[in-house]
């Protein structure tokens, strides 16, 4: 019964962090694409869009 519960909390453990790399990944794509943005607009590339 012990290793039942074992594997399915080893199992749940690895969804959830398999979940969370997904959500960070978005994250960290959506961080790098604003960083580019506001470097863009801060030196002027963007100038003539805004």
């Amino acid at each position: 019964m012990d290793v039942l519960i074992i594997i399915a909390a080893v199992a749940a453990i690895f969804f959830i962090l398999k979940i969370a790399f997904k959500v960070l990944k978005t994250v960290l794509l959506l961080g790098v694409a604003v960083l580019v943005l506001y470097y863009l607009v801060e030196f002027g590339f963007l100038k003539g869009l805004f």
